[in-house]
């Protein structure tokens, strides 16, 4: 073993420093068996050069004056090389530089006894370049390099980083250093990191892995602020289970609440896999209660086509997101369900067998909506294209709805289906009919009530042409389409005010009801329809390319009957003859510049009900604006700017301001930075929401990012991809 080889282990050990594997690399597993490698001999030829050459090569050789030795992979240049034949001992002196494959180490003097594989350096340097299985360059230095059998190598006052010369922005520096080449391990003792001199983090020992597997030990820890917790530290273990197993323990502090356990336990077999999440908060000082969460995800493949999953979420109050999490998305949950799907799937039928309730989280402001536990839901369904030119559907279930107030029962809905698409290049029509039948029984209280049944029958013939011509304009040549589109959907009436409702409500009407069979969804409701949706789309496209540059829709629904179906008493009354205009328009104008738009158009009135704009522009990666504005009457104004920005080489301004005209405040707020200097970066980003129950949360994300290292703080990356549309990580911006 070489010295090169000793750097080579000791770049990749502190590229994955501090043993510490990065908590979102994903479990894997290789199900493939492979041979053992064939031993390789050692390769003994030795080739040397230099301006002289003196001695003999059965015993001592001496060689001074450009001095090369050569070896199979690896080369060493000195001023001086002394060779022992019978010890087989290489004594390198005066600019020592070994080259293994790109990696260079120099030094003054180097001792190697190549029998024994064991030598010494003094004051070793290192340089190793960027590789594919390297995601950086990096450099180094050591007072003294000891290498002994066996590929184990020890490193005294080391210090290793991957700035370029002569910068030092960041080092690690390792009191002494174990490395030991079989077993992929390395031990450190008295490691810090220093950032600009400054030691930021310190470990009297640790150790972790000089290849790419994870590996047990702390990661680094995060820290940040919030309103609701105030400052937050969380400092995770990693415990590497085996190949297929990992779990991670995180103990975090908030000052204002107190210290709380997190954990999570990932499994990933052939065949299934799952994770179970917990958090524990015991007697938060805020809410003067206990708190906690418990997750279990888990999907499993069984044979002959069947899978089974599990999804199960509990908290121990409705305020648990609220207060404890600093996301839109977490905030804003109601429902936390807890679901077990047995499934199979082939070419043509799928079956599944489930049980699902809710935990449902009160929102203070807002009146107590639970849903129906809906134990099982049995369905069945089958889609079967091309049956003699016709596409066969069958759509079935069966589900029993419990709920500890309201009126249980159960529902059983078939719905066959038969559709005859006649497509030809010049356009399509495609006549469909249907039966809708269900069928509803009573469980507890009033399982006396007879059962009620309802069927309709369900028609509609969807027909469009395709005309197209040349056109030219601003110099370039385009093809213009123009497709008209007629959908003419009858259901015929039944009055259905007796049924339950165990899980339907109405769709608002908007763009995506010009082609819609119902204006329910959940099954209880079927509306009744006699109508006919006309649109005309219209699309510009590149003539030499075909991309499509621009693209408008508009349509409205006719009413030969009025709607009459509805939800219940305090359903809207029934729709007029005609619906509102509804108007879609999308386009990439140029390369930088995007477009999208919907509008909704009460004819009556002549008054907007729904205006929806938004635009992008983003000359390259790393650099977009959006700009949005949201209007629905009576209910809703805002406007909605996002973006990142670059204001200086390495420096990005990132931000979002989502503003409520109605209200005159702050939806959402976003404001930081990102600094990129290359062997390092640093997010800074401030975040203010309101929450589901109008209240608001704020937030501090710093995290500092040392390449080839590891990253310390609170990671904002989630959080700037929720908030700004098309943007990159600084990293993966195309130099």
């Amino acid at each position: 073993m070489l010295p090169t080889r000793l750097f080579l282990l000791l770049a990749a050990a502190v590229a994955c420093l501090p043993a510490w594997p990065d908590a979102g690399v994903p479990l894997r597993i290789d199900r493939r068996l492979s041979p053992p490698p064939p031993k390789v001999e050692r390769d003994t030829a030795r080739f040397l050069s230099a301006d002289r050459v003196s001695g003999n090569p059965s015993s001592t050789v001496s060689a001074t004056g450009n001095v090369e030795m050569r070896q199979r992979g690896l080369s060493i240049r000195a001023d001086q090389v002394d060779y022992d034949g019978p010890t087989e001992t290489a004594v390198a002196t005066g600019n020592v530089v070994i080259d293994r494959a790109g990696d260079v180490v120099e030094g003054p003097r180097l001792v190697y006894q190549l029998a024994e594989e064991a030598g010494e350096m003094d004051r070793p340097t290192f340089t190793i370049p960027k590789r594919d299985d390297r995601r950086s360059a990096s450099r180094g230095s050591a007072l003294r390099a000891v290498l002994e059998p066996e590929e184990r190598s020890r490193l005294y006052d080391a210090t290793y980083t991957t700035c370029p010369v002569p910068r030092n922005d960041w080092t690690l520096r390792v009191g002494e250093l174990e490395l030991d080449g079989k077993s992929q391990v390395g031990t450190a003792r008295n490691a810090a990191v220093h950032f600009f001199g400054v030691p930021i983090l310190y470990s009297p020992w640790l150790t972790f892995p000089t290849d790419s597997a994870r590996k047990t030990g702390f990661l680094p820890p995060t820290l940040g602020s919030s309103g609701k917790g105030g400052f937050e530290l969380a400092v995770p273990w990693y415990w590497n289970i085996s190949p297929d197993q990992d779990a991670t323990l995180t103990p975090k502090i908030f000052t204002k609440r107190g210290l709380q356990l997190g954990g999570e336990y990932r499994y990933l077999r052939p065949g299934f896999s799952g994770e179970l999440n917990t958090e524990i908060l015991p007697n938060d000082a805020l809410a003067d209660r206990d708190r906690y969460l418990l997750a279990y995800r888990h999907r499993h493949q069984l044979p002959l086509g069947w899978w089974l999953s599990v999804n199960a979420q509990r908290v121990s109050d409705d305020n648990y997101f609220r207060d404890l999490s600093t996301r839109v998305a977490a905030t804003s949950q109601t429902n936390l369900p807890r679901d077990v799907l047995l499934g199979y799937a082939d070419d043509v039928w799928a079956l599944g067998a489930r049980a699902i309730s809710y935990q449902t989280l009160q929102d203070p402001l807002a009146p107590i909506v639970t849903p129906y536990r809906q134990v099982p839901q049995l369905s069945l369904s089958a889609v079967k294209p091309n049956v003699q030119g016709a596409d066969l559907r069958l759509a079935s279930e069966f589900t029993q709805f419990r709920h500890p107030d309201l009126t249980e029962g159960h529902r059983f809905i078939s719905y066959p289906q038969i559709q005859y698409p006649l497509r030809r290049s010049w356009g399509y029509i495609s006549p469909k009919a249907g039966l809708h039948f269900t069928r509803y029984g009573y469980l507890g209280e009033a399982s006396g009530t007879d059962a009620v049944t309802r069927t309709v029958p369900i028609a509609s013939l969807d027909a469009a042409l395709f005309f197209d011509r040349p056109l030219s304009l601003a110099g370039r040549d385009w093809l213009q389409t123009l497709e008209p589109r007629l959908f003419y959907l009858r259901v015929p009436y039944r009055n259905q005010s007796a049924l339950p409702n165990f899980s339907t409500a109405e769709i608002e009407f908007g763009t995506n009801s010009l082609f819609r069979e119902n204006r329910f969804i959940g099954g209880d409701r079927i509306g009744d329809a006699n109508q006919l949706t006309a649109a005309i789309t219209s699309r510009l496209l590149e003539a030499d390319s075909g991309l499509e540059r621009l693209a408008a829709t508009l349509g409205q629904v006719y009413y030969f009957d009025p709607p009459r179906v509805q939800l219940d008493s305090a359903s809207p009354t029934a729709l007029g003859s005609r619906s509102d205009v509804v108007g879609l328009v999308s386009g990439q104008v140029s390369r930088s510049f995007s477009i999208d738009g919907a509008a909704q158009l009460n004819t009556g009135s002549g008054l907007a009900q729904r205006l929806d704009v938004s635009a992008r522009f983003s000359p390259e990666p790393g650099s977009v604006l959006n700009a949005s504005w949201r209007f629905t009457r009576d209910r809703i104004r805002q406007v909605d700017v996002s973006g990142q920005w670059p204001l200086a080489r390495g420096l990005r301004a990132v931000g979002r301001w989502n503003w409520s005209l109605d209200d005159r405040k702050l939806v959402e707020g976003l404001a930081g930075f990102e600094y990129n200097a290359g062997c390092w970066e640093i997010r800074a980003v401030a975040h203010r929401f309101i929450t589901a129950t109008q209240q608001v949360s704020t937030s501090f994300q710093v995290q500092l990012e040392l390449s080839g290292l590891s990253r310390i703080g609170i990671n904002p990356l989630e959080t700037l991809r929720q908030n700004i549309g098309g943007y990159r990580r600084s990293d993966e911006i195309t130099k």
